[in-house]
Parts: structure tokens; C-alpha cells; sequence
């Protein structure tokens, strides 16, 4: 683990950031949340409906992929609100503005999921960062990462790959992926092609309430966000770090 982690990069390499909580409620969310968002939202916003709001509940209820899928989304300010029968997340529009801009909107979302009432026990939150890194051959996106993969006696050294991994540490669940030739369109529509490295970290909880989850929130969000940017930066070799220009002040 790498003993003092960058507050600054130069060349940011991070292109999407997505807080999610996920609950049981006491009605599908996305029957109520949307209007109380969109009332209760300070800024300019807009809502629509995502396309998997065609597909019906019941279908959606038995697909494990589709049940916290989003269903509405609001675009606000510099973040998108992402409304599911069972799920609300935050994400970032692209630049990222930072931690501090990103903290101060995850935590307006959960007071008001919090005063909406519907919640009945809350299943689990986490916090994913994807990153991307141009490079012109997976030998050189393989020499930026801290791995070592062997299979069949054959070591990876120059081969297209993709790959995940669930590392547990300190009550956290790290899901670690990394595809070597990504692409990624985002929100603005430009495109990016390059190696992709995404960690979701996990806390999953025991069926608390709400009100057990906002207790001392901004502490629990800074204890995810600080075990997530560790775990980004222990998957990468000190060259590459150096090479984004980081920043120790």
C-alpha cells in the first residue's frame, strides 16, 4: 500500500464517480422520489425517464441486473440523480469537480431520501471511481498496473485482457476491474479509448435504518472515499503515478 496518497493529479485520468445507497422501502422509489428530488433540489434541473422504465416491475423485480437499475434521472448542476425502485445514486457529470464539490451533493441527496420516509432498512452504499489511461499498446497498459497475472503457465505481458476481482479489507469490499480496451462515451459526448481501471467499494450493512446510516455520515463517506482512493492507487506502479503529476500538498 502506498504510504502517502496524491491530493492533486495533473493529468487526471478520472472520468466517472458514483456514490449508490441501496434499500428496502416501504414503496418502489420510483414512484415517489423523482417529485421529491426535483421539489426540494436547489439549482437548475431537469428530469426524465430512462428507458428501463418500459420494461415492467415484475420483470424487473426478478432480474438481479434490472432491480436496482435506475428508472428516472435528474440532471442537476454538475451531477446526475439516479432514482431506482430500490436504489438512489449520485454520479458526477464529466470533469469531476472534486471531493469536497462531490461529498457536499452526496450528502444533500441522502437528507432528502432520509426525509422522504420510504426507506425502510438500508441494504448497503458504496462509492465507485472509474478511471481510463490512453496508451497505444496493452503491453504498455499492462506495464502501468500493479499485477502480476499467470495462467497455464502463460505470464500476461502483451495480451488484450480483462479482468475482475473482489478484495475484502477492513470490513470494505473492493470490486477491482480492469479492461485493457475500453471505450467510454461520456455524458458531454466525447469519447475515450484506453486501459480502464474501476473500483467499487462496498459497505455492506445489516439491514440499518436511515436514520443509523446519516448518524456521523460525513465521516463514513471520507472512510470510503479515502479506502477507495488507496486501493486505486495500490493497483498502479509508482511510475505511473509519477507520470500523472501528483500533487502531495
Amino acid at each position: 500500500m502506498a504510504t502517502s496518497l496524491p491530493t492533486k493529479l495533473r493529468d487526471e485520468p478520472l472520468i466517472d464517480a458514483i456514490f449508490e445507497v441501496r434499500f428496502v422501502g416501504s414503496m418502489p422509489a420510483s414512484v415517489v422520489l423523482p417529485g421529491i428530488f426535483f421539489g426540494k433540489l436547489l439549482g437548475q434541473k431537469n428530469i426524465e425517464q430512462l428507458p428501463i422504465a418500459q420494461i415492467p416491475k415484475p420483470l424487473r423485480d426478478a432480474d438481479q441486473n434490472l432491480k436496482f437499475a435506475p428508472i428516472s434521472r435528474i440532471d442537476w448542476d454538475a451531477y446526475f440523480i439516479n432514482i431506482g425502485d430500490f436504489s438512489l445514486s449520485v454520479s458526477c457529470k464529466y470533469p469531476y469537480p472534486g471531493w469536497s464539490k462531490f461529498r457536499d451533493a452526496i450528502t444533500q441527496a441522502i437528507e432528502i431520501l432520509n426525509f422522504s420516509g420510504i426507506v425502510g432498512k438500508v441494504e448497503r452504499y458504496s462509492l465507485k471511481y472509474v478511471d481510463l489511461f490512453p496508451a497505444a499498446t496493452d503491453r504498455e497498459k499492462i506495464s502501468m498496473l500493479n499485477m502480476k497475472v499467470m495462467i497455464a503457465d502463460h505470464e500476461l505481458r502483451e495480451e488484450p485482457f480483462q479482468m475482475r476481482m473482489e478484495i475484502s479489507k477492513n470490513g470494505l469490499i473492493h470490486a477491482v476491474q480492469m479492461v485493457s480496451s475500453a471505450n467510454a462515451v461520456l455524458h458531454n459526448g466525447v469519447t475515450k479509448d484506453g486501459l480502464v481501471v474501476d473500483v467499487d467499494t462496498l459497505a455492506v450493512l445489516d439491514g440499518i435504518s436511515m436514520q443509523t446510516l446519516q448518524d456521523d455520515f460525513s465521516t463514513k463517506l471520507d472512510s470510503i472515499h479515502s479506502a477507495n482512493k488507496a486501493m486505486f492507487f495500490d493497483c498502479l506502479r509508482p511510475e505511473t503515478i509519477a507520470a500523472l503529476g501528483p500533487s502531495y500538498e
